[in-house]
């Protein structure tokens, strides 16, 4: 049978960590792909026109999702629904709200904000680090454990018979 302290080591080593890495991966993509679109968008002023109620994914309670009218530059108006469920509501009906869209996919406009914006990059990153951590964690306290607990017994430090007899004193 395999030593826990190994068995856990490599568990960091070759589980945790690789998959925290691969979300700060998937973390940078989502900014790069997020920075790239915003380069392609004119920004406009937009109104909440409606917060629409919708049952969470659990049932016990309500979020709140606003759609947003707006105007593009070339004089059409658009609507839109933002991903972004909150409760309570970030908006209210009549409130005013930068909108960032793509002129040639005007449809596909988000609120600009933190959260509308950046929400998948900070998750992502948020977990690639604690599995990084968590990977760092077992591998070095598995390092500390087999130097403390696999040392042989004679690095002990306990006098040989011989110093004892010296003293004056026998050992059991």
């Amino acid at each position: 049978m395999e030593d826990p302290t190994t068995f856990l080591n490599r568990l960091g080593k070759f589980v945790l960590i690789p998959i925290g890495l691969l979300l700060f991966v998937a973390a940078a993509w989502s900014i790069w792909s997020t920075k790239s679109w915003l380069a392609r968008t004119l920004e406009v002023e937009g109104v909440v026109v409606e917060m629409v109620r919708m049952r969470d994914s659990d049932d016990k309670g309500y979020v709140f999702s606003p759609i947003v009218r707006f105007e593009t530059a070339d004089g059409g108006t658009h609507q839109f629904q933002s991903g972004l469920r909150t409760y309570p509501p970030a908006y209210r009906t009549g409130e005013v709200v930068s909108v960032v869209y793509d002129p040639a996919v005007p449809d596909a406009a988000m609120i600009r904000s933190l959260l509308s914006l950046w929400l998948m990059p900070i998750i992502l990153s948020f977990i690639g680090t604690i599995f990084c951590a968590i990977g760092i964690f077992m591998i070095v306290m598995c390092s500390w454990a087999s130097r403390v607990f696999d040392r042989p017994m004679a690095a002990v430090s306990r006098p040989a018979p011989e110093a004892s007899a010296a003293l004056g004193r026998t050992t059991p």
